[in-house]
C-alpha cells in the first residue's frame, strides 16, 4: 500500500485484544491483525485514518487492530512459536531500532542512530511491534499479566544483543487470546503461559533484529558524561591537573577521541551495575577486573572504594590531565 509493504494475519475466530494499537487500540474484539510499514520519518496528522484507510482497501474487518512500523515489513515480520510445558503461545512481531532508547532516559540524538540504522537496513528507521496469542480465553487481570512477559521478553532479546536501552519511543504491543468461559487469571512469567509468551517474543523480535543486522550504537561519551551527571568543573577537578574546565576540555575531547579510551567509558557505563552489585554482595571479582582494564588503558589504577562508573570517569580525567 502507498509503495510499502503490509503483513496481516487473519484468525479463524474472533479474538479478544488488549493494545496499543494505531487503529482500534484498547479493549476490543478483533477479526484480523496487520503491521504497516510506513516511511521513516511519518509524520501524517491523521495515522488513524490512514490505517484505517489501508484496512479498508485489503477489504480487512471493521474491527482489525493496526500496528504501524518504518521496520522492514517484507523482512523482517515473522511468527514464532513458544512452548513450554506442553503449552503453546504464538508471537507477530517486526523489529528495528533507530530509535531505541532506556526507559525514563531522553532520546537526544535520534538523527545519530538513525543514520546508523540507515547504513544497515537501507533508508528505513524501525519499531517493534508485538503480538502474542493465547491458546486459553484470559480475564482482564489475564491480559494486563500476559503484558509483563512481552515487554520483558523483547527487552531480554534486546539485552541478548548487547542492548542497554529496553525498547523504542513507538513500541506496540498486543495481547490476544479467544471468547470462551474458564478462563485464566494469571500469565506472568511463572506461568506456563507466561513462559512460553516470552519464549516466542524472544524468538520473533530476535529474528527480526538478525535479518536487519542491527547492533547497539556507542554513546556519544560528552553525552553519556552529562547524562551521568558529570560537569565540566567536576571533570576537570577529577583530573587533578589543577587545570580550569575551559582548559581541561579540549584536553578530555583529545583523550576520548581515542576509540580505546571512549569505548572504556561505554563499557564501564554498561557493566557499572552489575560489577559494583556483585562486589557489594561479597564478590568483587568482576570489578576488580574492570578496574584492571581501567588501569591498563589510562595508566591510572582506581581504588577499591570508587564505583565502577566514577572509577572510570576519574581515571580517563586523570589520563587527560598528565
Amino acid at each position: 500500500m502507498d509503495g510499502f509493504p503490509v503483513a496481516y494475519v487473519r484468525f479463524t475466530e474472533r479474538l479478544e485484544v488488549l493494545s496499543s494499537a494505531v487503529l482500534n487500540g484498547g479493549d476490543s474484539v478483533a477479526g484480523a491483525l496487520f503491521i504497516m510499514q510506513v516511511g521513516k520519518d511519518y509524520d501524517r496528522p491523521d495515522p488513524r485514518e490512514h490505517a484505517a484507510s489501508v484496512r479498508d482497501a485489503l477489504g480487512l474487518p471493521e474491527d482489525t487492530v493496526g500496528m504501524m512500523t518504518a521496520a522492514e515489513v517484507g523482512s523482517v515480520f515473522n511468527i514464532a512459536v513458544g512452548e513450554y510445558d506442553g503449552t503453546e503461545v504464538e508471537a507477530v512481531a517486526t523489529a528495528g531500532l533507530s530509535n531505541h532508547v532506556v526507559a525514563g532516559e531522553v532520546l537526544e540524538n535520534y538523527p545519530e542512530r538513525r543514520l546508523v540504522s540507515d547504513r544497515r537496513a537501507r533508508d528505513l528507521a524501525g519499531t517493534i511491534n508485538i503480538a502474542v496469542i493465547s491458546p486459553v480465553p484470559l480475564t482482564m487481570a489475564g491480559k494486563v499479566n500476559m503484558l509483563i512477559p512481552l515487554v520483558e521478553a523483547k527487552s531480554a532479546s534486546m539485552a541478548d544483543r548487547g542492548y542497554r536501552e529496553t525498547g523504542t519511543t513507538s513500541d506496540a504491543m498486543a495481547v490476544l487470546s479467544p471468547i470462551g468461559d474458564d478462563r485464566r487469571d494469571y500469565s506472568g512469567t511463572g506461568s506456563d503461559l507466561g513462559i512460553a509468551a516470552a519464549r516466542a517474543v524472544r524468538s520473533a523480535v530476535g529474528r527480526a533484529m538478525e535479518v536487519r543486522n542491527e547492533h547497539p550504537v556507542l554513546e556519544e561519551p560528552f553525552r553519556l558524561l552529562r547524562n551521568l551527571g558529570y560537569g565540566p568543573e567536576e571533570l576537570a577537578s577529577l583530573s587533578g591537573s589543577g587545570l580550569d574546565a575551559d582548559s581541561f576540555m579540549p584536553r578530555l575531547a583529545e583523550a576520548l577521541s581515542s576509540s580505546e579510551v571512549r569505548s572504556l567509558l561505554d563499557l564501564a557505563m554498561h557493566c557499572a551495575a552489575r560489577a559494583d552489585s556483585m562486589a557489594d554482595d561479597g564478590s568483587p571479582a568482576e570489578r576488580k577486573l574492570v578496574f584492571r582494564l581501567i588501569g591498563d588503558v589510562t595508566g591510572h589504577v582506581p581504588d577499591d572504594s570508587e564505583d565502577t562508573v566514577h572509577a572510570a570517569v576519574a581515571a580517563i580525567c586523570r589520563y587527560a590531565g598528565d
